[in-house]
């Protein structure tokens, strides 16, 4: 029987084998503080040795391992961990996949948010909290309805037509993190570029991530695992759920805000009032207030606990206080301050927005004569401000705002101000481009109002330069006027904008700009706009309703040359790029491409349609005959790629068109497979009925059964076993579905696949059978049901030869009583991992239960001599007094290994109970001269004490004399003077 090779091969480093080097590696830790060569390791994330080590004085840094590898965990409570070079990593650390791959929690985080992808709410908190106005808002914080809130709870619906609600939003978020209250929050933004603060998924997203990354980190964690390293990605439903289950957790209040619900896409609105009511059933602990321009019943949201309605006379304190702060800060060139407080005052009807755009327009006069005039001329309303600043536009200039709103509305990316003159450049009437011209951050508004349109820094670097500029919307409201019904009927009409007109502009824009400059690679990184124009064009024209001339015309011409096929479909092989839209494909259709044309990185046109998503183009291409079995790509069937996404209605159109459900390819197998990712168990029993083999082989984890009882779906475990799954089948990662469930701690599976006749002796996998493998991953309640329904307790098989080791090695006190009642062998080398890890109890056990404490194991040692090198001084009193001997001799003697690590009071121990204390064995031949060659001083000095021969033969350097010369010549130090010459 053997000890763990993980143990044979740290006791193989023993004494010896030991080098000065790697002695010096092996330093103490202690409880007091960090040793020479953690520092020299720089162990931790900062550099610094890990504060609170657990770690017992004395101990060997080089530690067996769970996963079978040269990584180890030391503490008891995990807060430290050891690889193969002596490396200490603190907590937050953990180690993947059973590799000797360490990656820190925060970095494990950082992939979880770019997995989720959410929007990050904190820029507009922040950029709102920094042009708040001191002193405005005040009396929403104290206002009745909003203590009430705070107290009990509910939704409060924060209603006016300001368009600076967004304050009053940023004020209550201030206020409740300042009171220490745990807060969440989102701001819904109509002027966000990645168009995602728009919507409900948006939301959701961040909220989600937000409650996760401060309740429990470990969920998300599991999620990203189960959406395969997240590489598919979460839909709603799922998030949803993982929010509220991550709420329920939480037993005290939580504040949810969401601010400019109004900013909300309208198809959206039904789910936002959905996830509202879910959040408040949750418990009463919920508080949501959510600021709108909208009375809540016009969004569809009906469980309101209270309305505060931000009219006119409320919020005129604030719109003076914020006046008189702004001409602190920027005075106007004449002192007319108070005819124009009042004028603005009187003139705001509540909107903090127009007062801005005025007094903006008051300051660029020199006069007090001029200022007045202004003040009886001033807008109505925003809407007359917005054409009185369009109209300002010089005629020279009016194609180039034309332009610029409709990037701005409608583009992709944000508008740089190095991408605005290649925007401004392109000759639409010539097909042509015009000489670039360099347009400064002042030269902006020379172009276009600065009440429209704003410039800001972004991107500052570590010397505080800016890198970048960016051109914004100066307001939401202007985004509003400009696409609305009002400027048609304005002066200012022909810089209305919709959708068809800006996506048809800038889609023209992109293909001009290739036909120029797009088949000269070299010029991509040169060219701002190319790369853009290269793989966006498409999406532009997916958004058109119709396709004409020119659009038509520039797009065939890209479409049927080769070079352009490259860059849009990644493959010189597929006629069809993965992006293409459906009005595209249709136009390459009529012009005879074969849609059915294999490669590029989706295989063919119809799994490319099914990866995106979209839906009406897989209708589209299978009307027009695309092979619903073509093989080929990442992901192998279009069956695989629908199931994967959980497109039902997709899935039962391809069976019926005739897909084959068993057909196997790509990265997950089959079909079924692919379905499991998910956990989609109407997809699954679809698939059933579609005669999918539920005992098909393949993919990543074997078996469907497998995939299921990884996923810890018991649900679709269930619908597979009523199907037929064979429960005992082989194959797969871990051997079995049953060792499947106990690896990934599914105990509700384990329990189910055991009631439908899972064999527990089963075996296969990596730990050798299931009681191993719910020992192997710590969990001791399931090791006690496999024990109960019968597991063979002296199994041999894997990293710890039989369960008691396992059960010894993990230090399960009651999982080895109850081992021992089942009859397991006690004198196997459970004794030995016991002693290893310091388990007195267990060790104490194993004696009362016979074991012998003079057993060796496969490398000669005795549990003995394991509890003298790891410095057990309390173990090393129970073995000596349950007649472990002190003189027996494996590669050395306990004595011997004690002098070596330095354990003094156990060295006394062995000589009061009989050691030998001239015996040779080992390296340095006896107990003397392993002290001098370690610098033990004080334990020199015992052994002469105690009678150890000065010039006794034996070992490397002869005698302890020459040893001590060795090693005061090599390291130069007078640190053996206590011997005297003879």
């Amino acid at each position: 029987m053997s000890l763990p090779s993980t143990i044979i091969r740290k006791m193989k480093r023993g004494i010896d084998n030991v080098t000065e080097q790697n002695k010096r590696k092996r330093q103490v830790l202690t409880d007091t503080g960090p040793v020479a060569s953690a520092a020299e390791n720089n162990m931790s994330l900062d550099g610094q040795v890990p504060q609170g080590s657990n770690i017992a004085a004395g101990r060997d840094l080089h530690m067996y391992n769970v996963q079978g590898n040269q990584n180890q965990t030391i503490s008891n409570d995990y807060s430290q961990t050891v690889n193969s070079h002596n490396n200490i990593y603190d907590n937050r650390y953990i180690q993947t996949g059973g590799s000797n791959t360490f990656v820190t929690l925060d970095a494990i985080v950082e992939n979880i948010k770019k997995w989720i992808n959410a929007p990050d709410p904190s820029a507009n908190y922040n950029a709102a909290y920094e042009n708040m106005t001191k002193g405005t808002g005040m009396w929403l914080l104290n206002h009745p309805k909003l203590l009430d809130w705070k107290m009990n709870g509910g939704l409060l619906w924060l209603q006016g037509k300001e368009m600076n609600i967004i304050y009053f939003s940023t004020n209550v978020i201030t206020s409740l993190k300042t009171e220490g209250h745990t807060v969440f929050y989102f701001y819904f933004d109509t002027l966000d570029q990645t168009k995602v603060k728009g919507t409900y998924k948006g939301l959701l997203s961040s909220i989600m991530l937000s409650t996760g990354i401060k309740f429990n980190q470990t969920t998300l964690q599991n999620l990203y695992q189960q959406y395969d390293s997240g590489t598919i990605q979460m839909h709603a439903d799922a998030m949803k759920a993982t929010l509220l289950q991550l709420l329920e957790q939480h037993s005290s209040a939580i504040y949810i805000v969401m601010d400019a619900l109004d900013e909300c896409q309208a198809q959206d609105h039904h789910s936002i009032s959905s996830i509202i009511h879910d959040l408040l059933k949750v418990d009463s602990k919920i508080h949501i207030l959510v600021s709108c321009r909208h009375a809540a019943s016009a969004i569809g949201v009906s469980s309101v606990t209270d309305t505060i309605s931000l009219d006119e006379q409320v919020v005129k304190s604030d719109i003076q206080r914020h006046i008189e702060q702004v001409f602190q800060e920027r005075p106007l060139s004449v002192n007319v301050h108070k005819e124009v407080t009042e004028a603005l005052v009187n003139g705001a009807h509540g909107q903090i927005r127009w007062v801005d755009c005025q007094i903006q327009q008051l300051q660029e006069l020199a006069t007090r004569k001029a200022i007045l005039y202004a003040l009886k001329n001033l807008p109505e309303d925003l809407e007359e401000t917005y054409v009185k600043a369009l109209l300002r536009t010089k005629k020279g200039h009016q194609k180039d705002v034309q332009a610029i709103l409709r990037w701005l509305l409608f583009g992709y990316t944000q508008l740089t101000l190095k991408l605005l003159p290649e925007i401004l450049r392109i000759d639409f009437e010539g097909k042509k481009l015009e000489a670039a011209e360099r347009i400064e951050v002042n030269g902006v508004s020379k172009i276009i109002d600065s009440t429209l349109v704003i410039v800001v820094q972004e991107d500052i670097n570590w010397r505080n330069e800016v890198i970048r500029h960016t051109l914004k919307l100066a307001h939401p409201s202007v985004k509003e006027y400009i696409l609305s019904d009002q400027i048609k009927s304005s002066s200012a009409a022909h810089f209305h904008v919709n959708d068809q007109l800006a996506h048809e502009f800038i889609a023209q824009s992109c293909m001009i700009y290739l036909v120029v400059f797009g088949e000269d690679k070299s010029l991509y990184e040169q060219l701002p706009l190319l790369n853009y124009a290269a793989n966006i064009w498409p999406k532009h024209v997916n958004n058109l309703q119709q396709l004409k001339d020119p659009i038509k015309s520039l797009s065939l011409r890209l479409l049927t040359n080769k070079k352009w096929l490259r860059v849009l479909s990644r493959s010189s092989d597929s006629a069809f790029p993965f992006c293409l839209p459906t009005n595209m494909v249709l136009l390459l259709q009529e012009e005879g491409t074969c849609i059915n044309t294999q490669g590029g990185e989706y295989g063919n046109a119809l799994q490319a349609a099914l990866f995106m998503g979209n839906k009406n183009l897989v209708w589209l291409l299978l009307e027009k005959g695309a092979d619903v079995n073509a093989q080929g790509g990442e992901y192998g069937t279009p069956l695989q790629v629908a199931s994967l996404n959980g497109y039902e209605e997709i899935v039962k159109l391809l069976l019926k068109r005739g897909a084959d459900v068993n057909a196997q390819s790509g990265e997950h197998g089959n079909a079924l497979q692919a379905a499991l990712v998910k956990g989609n168990k109407n997809l699954v029993r679809l698939l059933l009925e579609g005669g999918a083999d539920v005992n098909a082989q393949g993919g990543q984890y074997g078996t469907p059964l497998q995939a299921a009882s990884f996923k810890g779906y018991a649900e679709i475990v269930k619908l597979l076993l009523g199907k037929g799954a064979d429960v005992n089948i082989q194959g797969g990662k871990y051997g079995n579905a049953l060792q499947t469930a106990i690896h990934m701690d599914n105990g509700n599976i384990v329990r189910l696949l055991l009631e439908k006749g899972a064999d527990v002796h089963a075996q296969c996998g990596p730990c050798g059978n299931a009681l191993q493998a719910a020992l192997y991953n710590g969990n001791e309640d399931i090791a006690r049901v496999l024990i109960e329904r019968g597991a063979d307790v002296n199994a041999q098989y894997g990293e710890y030869g039989t369960p008691l080791e396992a059960a010894s090695y993990k230090g399960y006190q009651d999982t080895v009583r109850l081992l021992l009642a089942k009859g397991a062998d006690v004198n196997g080398n459970a004794l030995h991992a016991a002693v290893y890890w310091g388990y007195k109890d267990i060790v104490k056990l194993f004696l009362e239960k016979g074991a012998d404490a003079n057993a060796q194991d496969c490398v000669y040692r005795t549990p003995l001599q394991v509890a003298s090198f790891e410095g057990y001084e309390e173990i090393v009193k129970l073995l000596l007094e349950k007649g472990a001997d002190a003189n027996s001799q494996g590669l050395e003697h306990a004595l011997q290994t004690a002098v070596y690590r330095g354990y003094e009071n156990i060295v006394k121990l062995l000589l009061e109970k009989g050691a030998n204390i001239n015996s040779q064995s080992g390296i340095y031949g006896n107990a003397l001269q392993t002290a001098l060659y370690h610098g033990h001083k004080d334990i020199v000095r015992l052994l002469l004490e105690k009678g150890a021969e000065l010039h006794a033969p034996g070992g490397e350097y002869s005698t302890p004399l020459q040893a001590a010369l060795y090693k005061l010549c090599a390291s130069r130090l007078d640190s053996f003077h206590i011997i005297k010459p003879m």
